[in-house]
């Protein structure tokens, strides 16, 4: 579909410098936010693509290691060495500037993470502790990214993150009830959302809408990233792969468990009514979703450095723990490549 060209002006999230965009140093990004496996990394290759946006990626780095310190200059603290031993912060290769924490080192990594690009609106990308970054940072506008649970659970199952359909769903209901809480603090113009099944039917279309939210004209220049990434063109096909992927039992269980929460969101169960399993069930279920995990791990990144990895994080020792971390680490960046 054309759009017409528009005149941009900057955004309040970003300053003109020259012919450049800079990223101011205490603005707020825009968060697009979903649980992991709903598109956000595809949803950043096409922001990253505008000439006019930045999306250097997934920042959960931001939240995971901070804490609140009444003590500090700035009520908050960071864990460093948490912080340098993060696998995502890592693949940044951003520094941590000497003498920073608290909320001036969020402010100083987010500067950071903008030059990575020469100029556009910093759009960074978040699966959970929403309410901690909308608190972190005020004034932040959220695209929030859904995708139907039972694509995002037979997604997660095949990354090993869980065994089991039923328990691959928590992350995402984990992530819409924080979604829940903080649609409740934003102003309605400052959110949007996007579902994935969308962007996939009509690309050209829903991007333009996420565009307009974010004050930059549409550009076509957003579809090219399968020229430099190895994510393929939008596909509609893409969707719905529980239909014929996964056992009617399987799916019967995660619907039970979270049909009120999907239901809310516009996904309707595929069976009436819905019922969760019976205690021999969710036994039989937890077995499967523990060793199911077990033999993932043991597969991909070899026995001792994944029961290493959970035995030292059990007992309390943190630098064993790191290190078999960094080997598990090492695997997945080879099996992303």
């Amino acid at each position: 579909m054309p759009h017409p060209e528009v005149t941009h002006q900057p955004s309040p999230s970003s300053i003109a410098v020259g012919s450049e965009q800079v990223w101011p140093e205490h603005a707020a990004p825009v968060i697009v936010f979903g649980a992991l496996r709903s598109g956000t990394t595809l949803l950043r290759l096409m922001l990253n693509a505008h000439p006019d946006l930045n999306n250097p990626g997934e920042v959960d780095f931001l939240t995971d290691h901070i804490r609140r310190a009444p003590d500090a200059p700035t009520g908050w603290r960071y864990d460093l060495a948490a912080l340098r031993a993060d696998r995502m912060f890592r693949a940044q290769q951003i520094e941590i500037p000497d003498g920073l924490d608290g909320l001036d080192l969020t402010h100083a990594l987010l500067q950071r993470l903008a030059a990575k690009k020469a100029r556009g609106l910093l759009c960074v990308s978040m699966h959970r502790d929403l309410p901690l970054a909308v608190e972190l940072l005020p004034g932040t506008r959220v695209v929030h990214l859904l995708r139907d649970p039972r694509d995002v659970a037979r997604s997660s199952v095949d990354m090993g993150w869980a065994g089991t359909l039923y328990h691959a769903s928590d992350h995402w209901v984990r992530s819409e009830l924080e979604w829940d809480r903080c649609r409740e603090t934003l102003r309605p113009q400052d959110w949007v959302e996007l579902h994935f099944e969308a962007l996939m039917d009509a690309p050209e279309v829903e991007l333009a809408r996420i565009c307009d939210f974010l004050g930059v004209p549409y550009s076509s220049t957003m579809l090219t990233y399968p020229e430099h990434s190895t994510y393929a063109a939008p596909n509609p096909k893409i969707v719905r792969q529980w239909v014929h992927g996964c056992a009617s039992q399987d799916i019967k269980d995660l619907e039970g468990k979270i049909a009120p929460l999907m239901t809310a969101r516009g996904y309707q169960p595929s069976a009436a009514p819905t019922q969760a399993p019976d205690r021999v069930r969710r036994v039989r279920l937890a077995l499967r979703h523990k060793f199911g995990t077990w033999a993932f791990g043991v597969r991909n990144y070899g026995a001792v450095p994944f029961f290493g990895a959970r035995i030292s994080s059990k007992l309390r020792l943190t630098g064993l723990q790191r290190h078999f971390q960094r080997r598990i680490d090492a695997q997945i960046r080879r099996m992303l490549r």
